[in-house]
């Protein structure tokens, strides 16, 4: 997915499961900021912030949990 697309407030899907929603738009091009809404294998990571890169986003998701695989 090209993270260089996303903004914020948009809600990701991740590879390991998780949602997380973006809070930075992407400044480099290959990475945006997230916040943790769900983490299905680490609870801990829950409202916490990371970069996430292309290779770990799986698609966009909407609030019902249903994955998005279109681009917006």
């Amino acid at each position: 997915m090209d993270v260089r697309e996303m903004k914020a407030g948009d809600t990701l899907w991740l590879e390991d499961g998780s949602v997380v929603q973006v809070i930075a738009a992407s400044t480099d091009g290959e990475s945006v900021r997230v916040k943790y809404l769900e983490s299905m294998f680490d609870a801990a990571l829950v409202g916490t912030e990371a970069n996430c890169t292309d290779y770990e986003i799986i698609s966009y998701a909407d609030r019902s949990d249903n994955a998005d695989t279109s681009t917006r």
